[in-house]
């Protein structure tokens, strides 16, 4: 990981007798798109609003550009951010929309400024439309767009493609990529992880409010390589033996003869020997390579059946 910008310790948030987040810890390198992956309820907007300082957490550590939450209040200015919505004027054009946000920037060069973001976000210049004309994509790109004028050095966006049509997926993935090679930081939240795992290069699993796993890109390759799927004679019988015998403790039951095992590293001929010398019959062994989603699923639970 490159030098890190951003450093959580143990935050938590708690909204009376709910946990929102409990004792995240994770570190975000320069330069990295930090794709943060958690089901709808999981905490993923209360942790951003607390690391762009929307949110005080009930306790733990935030480090900006290596201060404290305490001391960093101008940093939070280097941070552009697109939550839940954008707050955009529906009677104004998208020009009047930035051309407000930067006079509350206190911009001079506004204009330029304004026309070349628009251009970014591949937005008309021209477009005299008001907002509230504009479909849903239009508005997410204008959204990043208001989150861009300050020239931030970080930029975190929650479920930017939530919605969108397929074309517009891809014009976020654009945005998001030119910015990235460009030198941004970029946070970016989302449960369409097909989506995810083509631009993220820092991945974390937020289940309940917890941090569950942290991985870069090649880490969680390596994780997704492989899924082992064995059928037997009973699925009740081999699950003690590959505890016990092989310690393999991330499996998945599916029904009652099959069984996917998401240790790759087991060799299946030891599988094989050690449930049939344990007098459990094999019927068949293959494996499975595993994509983004379905190592989230087997990793939080979702779908039932899940031991970890």
């Amino acid at each position: 990981m490159s030098e890190a910008i951003i450093e959580v310790s143990q935050l938590t948030k708690q909204f009376k007798s709910k946990i929102a987040v409990n004792k995240a810890d994770f570190k975000i390198g320069k330069g990295e798109i930090f794709g943060l992956i958690g089901q709808n309820g999981a905490g993923k907007s209360t942790l951003l609003k607390m690391i762009a300082g929307l949110m005080y957490p009930t306790s733990g550590e935030i480090k900006l550009f290596n201060r404290t939450m305490k001391d960093s209040h101008p940093y939070f200015e280097r941070i552009g951010i697109l939550i839940e919505n954008a707050g955009l004027f529906p009677h104004y054009n998208a020009y009047e929309n930035l051309d407000l946000i930067a006079i509350s920037y206190g911009l001079t060069n506004r204009k330029s400024h304004i026309n070349k973001l628009l251009k970014l976000v591949g937005l008309d210049v021209s477009n005299k439309s008001k907002v509230k004309n504009y479909s849903m994509g239009m508005k997410q790109r204008l959204g990043i767009a208001a989150a861009l004028i300050g020239s931030p050095d970080v930029l975190i966006l929650d479920e930017p493609i939530n919605g969108l049509d397929p074309q517009g997926i891809s014009e976020i993935r654009r945005m998001i990529l030119e910015l990235n090679k460009a030198g941004m930081t970029i946070i970016i939240s989302s449960h369409i992880l097909e989506e995810l795992s083509k631009i993220a290069t820092q991945y974390a699993i937020l289940h309940q409010g917890e941090v569950i796993e942290h991985h870069s890109r090649e880490q969680l390759l390596l994780q997704c390589e492989d899924r082992i799927e064995i059928e037997v004679e009973k699925a009740s019988w081999a699950v003690p033996i590959l505890e016990q015998n092989l310690n393999i403790n991330h499996y998945k039951v599916i029904g009652e003869h099959v069984v996917y095992i998401y240790d790759s590293h087991i060799e299946t001929q030891h599988i094989i020997k050690s449930l049939v010398e344990n007098g459990v019959m094999v019927h068949s062994i293959t494996k499975h390579k595993q994509s983004l989603e379905q190592y989230f699923l087997a990793r939080t639970g979702s779908g039932g059946g899940s031991h970890d």
